[in-house]
C-alpha cells in the first residue's frame, strides 16, 4: 500500500484549497463590494474578491467556475466523508481486542482507495479550472499557489516556534561562527583552553 507522505498531502490539500477558494468566490465583484459584511466575514470574502480581481475573470469564466464548484464541492464532501469513515474503520480494526490482520489489510486498502479518489477529484477539478483560464491567468494562478504554499510553510514554522527565513536567505548568515562558539563554550565548561 502506498500512502501519501506528509509533504505530498500538504501539497495536495494546498492545491485543492486554492482551487476551492477560486471556485467559492462570490458571484461578482460588484455584488461583493455593494454588500456590507460583519468584520469576521469580511476577510474570506475579501480574499475571494482579491483572487477574482487578480485573475481578471470574465463573466463567462465566473459562470464556468461556479458550475465547476457546484459539481465538485458535493463530490469532495462525499469523498472526504468516505475517507474519514475508512480511517476510523482502520483504526478500529487495528486497536480492536481481537486482531484480524486480513481485516486490517482490507481497511488499509479502503483508506488508500478513498485517498486516491480524493486526489483524482482534486486533479480533475484543477484541470477543469485550468482549461477555463487564459495563459496569463494561469501564470497568475500558479504564482498565487506558490505564495499560498509559502505562507503555509511560514505559518507552520511559527506554530512550531521555529524562526522564519526569507526565501533566498541562508539558514545562518554566518554558518561557521556558531559551531566555533559552541566548541569554545564546551571547552571552557570542561576546563580546557
Amino acid at each position: 500500500m502506498r500512502t501519501l507522505t506528509k509533504s505530498s498531502r500538504v501539497a495536495v490539500m494546498c492545491g485543492f484549497a486554492l482551487a476551492l477558494l477560486l471556485l467559492c468566490a462570490p458571484r461578482s465583484l460588484a455584488q461583493n463590494a455593494a454588500r456590507q459584511q460583519p468584520p469576521e466575514e469580511a476577510a474570506p470574502a475579501d480574499a475571494s474578491a482579491s483572487l477574482l480581481s487578480e485573475l481578471n475573470l470574465t463573466a463567462a469564466q465566473v459562470a464556468q467556475m461556479r458550475e465547476i464548484r457546484e459539481q465538485s464541492v458535493p463530490q469532495a464532501r462525499e469523498l472526504t466523508r468516505r475517507l474519514n469513515q475508512a480511517r476510523r474503520a482502520l483504526d478500529e480494526s487495528i486497536y480492536s481486542d481481537a486482531l484480524d490482520e486480513a481485516l486490517v489489510e482490507q481497511r488499509a486498502r479502503e483508506v488508500s482507495e478513498a485517498q486516491a479518489a480524493l486526489v483524482r477529484l482534486r486533479a480533475q477539478t484543477e484541470l477543469r479550472v485550468r482549461r477555463v483560464l487564459t495563459p496569463g491567468q494561469l501564470q497568475t494562478f500558479r504564482d498565487l499557489r506558490i505564495s499560498a504554499r509559502r505562507q503555509q510553510r511560514i505559518r507552520r514554522r511559527l506554530e512550531r516556534g521555529l524562526p522564519v527565513r526569507r526565501p533566498n536567505e541562508p539558514a545562518d548568515p554566518t554558518p561557521d561562527a556558531r559551531p566555533l562558539r559552541r566548541l569554545r563554550e564546551r571547552r571552557r565548561a570542561l576546563g580546557r583552553p
